[in-house]
């Protein structure tokens, strides 16, 4: 064998190595890439979340229609009542702002002649309450006055450590849908503009940073 035939002999074996590498490079860039990322249903999540609900604190501003006696600011007490002139004690603790405006309607018939006419806005949030875990600068328990997302609570909290995992971040749920681990990759949302797993964060949400 001469020295050309060696040579070319080389030059093949270097190539299909070199093949070998890149088509290993590409499975792994793949798997990488978020080939394996678990899928979630965000869209299906927003409108579960998309109303708040009220719970002690929180100061409620109700606004009956022509009636001045029970047009008033009124603080949900501990045990998730509120008390208003002639129709009594109202639940809000776990409800929505329309469905505590509806009972107020409803016990209000038995009272008055004409149809009461009720708005109900949550003026002040005091129940609203966070927690975010693991490797970020401040870990804890946050009480935005405000509700806030999933950057937002992550920026509360002094931003990640030099140790954190940004891409496999979990949102721990528990509500009357049950209790469920929500996805979320900070790469995704920031530089992928995929805004969706930026969810806002219902009260008693947990965002645990690996």
């Amino acid at each position: 064998m001469d020295v050309h035939e060696k040579k070319r002999i080389a030059r093949g074996v270097k190539g299909r190595f070199v093949r070998g590498c890149l088509a290993l490079l590409g499975l792994w860039a793949s798997a990488s890439c978020g080939g394996a990322r678990p899928t979630y249903d965000y869209t299906t999540e927003l409108r579960v979340m998309r109303t708040y609900t009220v719970g002690p604190g929180d100061v409620l501003e109700v606004r009956v229609w022509h009636n001045e006696q029970l047009s008033r600011r009124v603080t949900v007490r501990p045990d998730g009542f509120i008390t208003l002139p002639l129709v009594g004690d109202i639940v809000c603790g776990g409800k929505t702002v329309e469905q505590i405006g509806k009972e107020i309607t409803e016990k209000g018939q038995q009272f008055y002649t004409e149809p009461l006419v009720v708005s109900v806005e949550v003026a002040e949030l005091h129940s609203y309450r966070i927690y975010v875990l693991g490797e970020v600068t401040r870990p804890g328990e946050f009480t935005p006055t405000g509700q806030v997302t999933v950057l937002q609570a992550i920026a509360l909290a002094g931003g990640f450590t030099r140790f954190a995992a940004p891409n496999e971040i979990v949102i721990v749920r528990k509500d009357a849908h049950g209790e469920r681990r929500i996805p979320f990759a900070f790469t995704a949302v920031v530089k992928g503009g995929d805004l969706r797993e930026n969810l806002p964060l219902l009260t008693n949400d947990t965002v645990v940073v690996p």
